[in-house]
């Protein structure tokens, strides 16, 4: 199956592409504060596009590794249904926009953030069962651990995120999104290794 390189190759520059949109905004937009502001603010005013554009990325991404996942490995159904939720919010959350803060809030901006936080715990959930499944597969071992830490830690930080206060919350969801995002690209990196050896 010579399309999981492609698959491979896809979603880990897709991710990538983010991480540099991500990255890139915090200097286009200083107007938004870091310690403060939620990401998805980035979205809305000038260069919103980019920011959604970025946001796209990251589901695009998520996408490709699900199913260079399930093309390459047999999987849990809890691992399965985790990702394919976080893909799902990554996609709506992409598609409506938050509202801003000090403004009435409109159904896209709640489909926005409920979307959001349901994907992130799910993400968190999905990288401990994903750990489980590459204990089993020798071609994922080397990775398997490391997915279990970014999974405890990732939901962890959830929680950190989800109770700190409103003046450090946009700090606390950065390092959880650049924390999530990291596993993406570490387990794309993977696939595409094995894609290599295993021509998958």
């Amino acid at each position: 199956m010579r399309y999981g390189k492609t698959l491979a190759i896809t979603g880990l520059y897709s991710n990538l592409f983010f991480l540099f949109i991500f990255t890139l905004m915090h200097f286009i937009r200083p107007d938004k504060s870091i310690a403060g502001s939620f990401v998805s603010e980035y979205a809305v005013g000038n260069y919103g596009w980019l920011m959604t554009l970025g946001f796209f990325c990251l589901a695009t991404g998520s996408l490709c590794l699900l199913i260079g996942l399930l093309k390459s490995i047999k999987a849990s159904k809890t691992a399965i249904v985790t990702l394919c939720i976080w893909c799902t919010g990554a996609f709506l959350f992409s598609i409506f926009t938050t509202d801003l803060p000090g403004t009435p809030p409109t159904p896209q901006g709640l489909i926005h953030g409920f979307s959001a936080l349901i994907a992130l715990v799910n993400l968190g959930i999905s990288m401990l069962a994903w750990g489980f499944i590459f204990t089993r597969n020798a071609n994922w071992c080397a990775v398997a651990k490391t997915s279990w830490v970014f999974g405890g830690l990732g939901i962890a930080m959830f929680i950190v995120f989800l109770f700190s206060p409103p003046s450090l919350r946009g700090l606390t969801e950065r390092i959880l999104i650049v924390w999530d995002v990291s596993w993406l690209v570490l387990v794309n990196r993977q696939l595409y290794i094995n894609s290599i050896y295993n021509q998958i």
